[in-house]
């Protein structure tokens, strides 16, 4: 049975609360997995029937709202997040996703706001550090970028990509010498755990640097 004929089949059987539950729990299953094949017509169909079916139910808003950001559809993201977070207000990736959001639209402020809550929340959340190190880079905020490095570096993972987003924030803000360690260190780490983006990513910035 189809996806859509699933949805059709559950629309008009409503003999037991077990069936739905199942159908839900199926559908909900290919919801990932069509944002990961980026079918997303297909998930968004997906998450507005379970969306009408179970309204209060915040992780549908917040998979419709990735769906709406990879789509470039800002406006109707930040609308889901938001919705997503008043069901659930705990949801510290969820004011990640947000802060991402506001980011886009230009809304630093906001964002910078969103990325403190979910830190607030967890603060073993580490993409909300470096996400929001590297928007108050963007801003030419330096002093407060090296701060949430600082900090992402002290809570553990990802320090390949934190000492390279800290190299560079040193490297726009003339600490040459600080830049140039950091990228080392990025490049030292990524030996272990090879990553070809950030690798490239390092190239250019090294050749920036040192010509």
């Amino acid at each position: 049975m189809s996806i859509l004929s699933t949805i059709k089949t559950d629309q008009v059987n409503h003999s037991g609360q077990q069936m739905t539950l199942a159908t839900k729990k199926r559908l909900h299953q290919n919801v990932h997995i069509a944002i990961k094949a980026k079918n997303y017509g297909q998930g968004l169909r997906l998450l507005n029937y379970l969306i009408a079916q179970e309204p209060s139910n915040a992780d549908y808003y917040s998979h419709r709202g990735l769906i709406y950001y990879h789509c470039h559809q800002w406006s109707q993201a930040l609308g889901d997040y938001s919705q997503a977070l008043r069901l659930n207000p705990s949801g510290d990736e969820i004011y990640s996703s947000r802060a991402k959001c506001n980011a886009i639209m230009g809304y630093w402020h906001a964002a910078i706001s969103d990325y403190d809550c979910a830190i607030n929340l967890n603060p073993c959340n580490l993409m909300a550090r470096l996400e929001q190190g590297i928007l108050l880079r963007n801003l030419k905020l330096y002093d407060d970028a090296i701060t949430c490095f600082d900090l992402a570096l002290f809570f553990g993972s990802l320090k390949a990509h934190v000492y390279a987003e800290r190299g560079r924030t040193y490297h726009l803000d003339g600490h040459w010498n600080c830049a140039i360690g950091d990228y080392e260190r990025s490049l030292a780490l990524l030996t272990q755990s090879p990553n070809s983006a950030l690798a490239a990513k390092l190239e250019v910035w090294m050749h920036e640097l040192l010509g």
